[in-house]
């Protein structure tokens, strides 16, 4: 029997859209859809061959009057007496009966995965660091076919519950430059550049930041790669360089000698696949996720962490320093090559035990 393979794509920052795309390039063509809010913005990277399904938001506005959240344990987010919601609920029930049948890879969110198996739909659930140990969090992974962790054991935190882990497929670490730069020989960073990425999650390195470690690091070129608000209305000093968004910016992170970044997955990932020297800024984010990897990186010295709060006070020519004299090794082991296809390998073998192989 054929069948197909649908992802639900978190829209909080592009890594979760990042990682479908990955790992979607080595399913069958024809097959692949991704559900989501906001997926036109990603036009360029999502191949054509995928099918994309836009989701009406669910988030509160002023405009909802009479909608309110309701606060419950079993879940993470109940808007109720939201007519967007029901829409999305309404369209993601439809588009998924459409496709049935159907296997559905969740990235990430309890709810659409406690809706799916309402829905007689199975899931494979993708795990992140941080905080998971809740009732909403292990009903969804209760309910999964299998829980995906798309890095090595030593980079996700191990669950209160036994049972969580031994569900886990363990894929090893990959990003979108994995297998690219093997390919393309070594680039020598420039001495004294420094890469400072602010991300699209939200994030603490703003213009009072980039102001700060220009001035910390004269000798250094600081090059900004993310949007920066209000540079253009600010004298800011010679050693600083605003490149502003970037759809791919590999060409410049490898010739930077040390990059600065937040903690998502994604980010995370790219620094081991370019072998960077990296000073990481864990942000806020629901369930203490970045500040559970970032304690990870530095346990394993595959990193230089600062938190939020430090990094103005911080003393960044040592903070680059440091950077540089982590260990040669510090990422050996993170990156699996064929992690892509070993996950489209355990996706395919599951669908063929759910819906049969022929």
């Amino acid at each position: 029997m054929s069948y197909n393979y649908a992802f639900y794509i978190h829209h909080h920052g592009s890594g979760h859209l990042m990682r479908s795309v990955a790992i979607a390039r080595n399913l069958p063509k024809g097959t692949v859809s991704f559900l989501g809010s906001g997926l036109a913005r990603y036009k360029e990277v999502v191949p054509d061959y995928i099918q994309c399904i836009e989701l009406p938001g669910d988030m509160i506005s002023e405009v909802d009057k009479i909608a309110f959240t309701a606060d419950v344990d079993f879940l993470h987010y109940v808007p109720i007496n939201l007519k967007s919601a029901a829409e999305r609920t309404a369209k993601i029930t439809v588009s998924l009966n459409g496709l049935f049948p159907v296997l559905l890879i969740v990235d990430v969110s309890v709810e659409i995965a406690l809706l799916a198996a309402l829905t007689s739909i199975p899931t494979v659930v993708i795990r992140q660091n941080g905080d998971r140990n809740d009732l909403a969090h292990l009903n969804a992974y209760q309910s999964a076919r299998m829980l995906l962790a798309p890095c090595t054991r030593d980079l996700m935190n191990p669950s209160a519950n036994e049972w969580v882990d031994k569900k886990t497929y363990f894929s090893g670490g990959f990003s979108r430059y994995t297998g690219i730069c093997s390919n393309a020989g070594e680039v020598n960073p420039i001495p004294g550049s420094i890469g400072v990425m602010t991300g699209m999650g939200g994030t603490s390195l703003g213009l009072p930041f980039v102001r700060r470690l220009a001035e910390a690091c004269k000798s250094s070129k600081i090059h900004v790669i993310g949007s920066l608000a209000g540079h253009e209305e600010l004298d800011l000093p010679d050693n600083v360089h605003i490149l502003g968004s970037v759809q791919d910016p590999l060409e410049q992170l490898r010739t930077y000698e040390v990059i600065i970044g937040n903690a998502g997955h994604n980010t995370v990932m790219e620094m081991a696949d370019l072998n960077k020297y990296f000073i990481c800024i864990p942000e806020t984010r629901p369930f203490n996720e970045q500040f559970a990897k970032a304690k990870l990186l530095q346990d394993n010295k595959m990193a230089i962490v600062v938190h939020p709060h430090q990094i103005m006070e911080a003393d960044w020519e040592e903070l680059v320093s440091q950077a540089k004299r982590l260990p040669s090794d510090r990422w050996n082991g993170v990156i699996n090559q064929q992690a892509p296809e070993k996950i489209c390998e355990e996706l395919v073998i599951l669908g063929n035990q759910l819906f049969g192989n022929t």
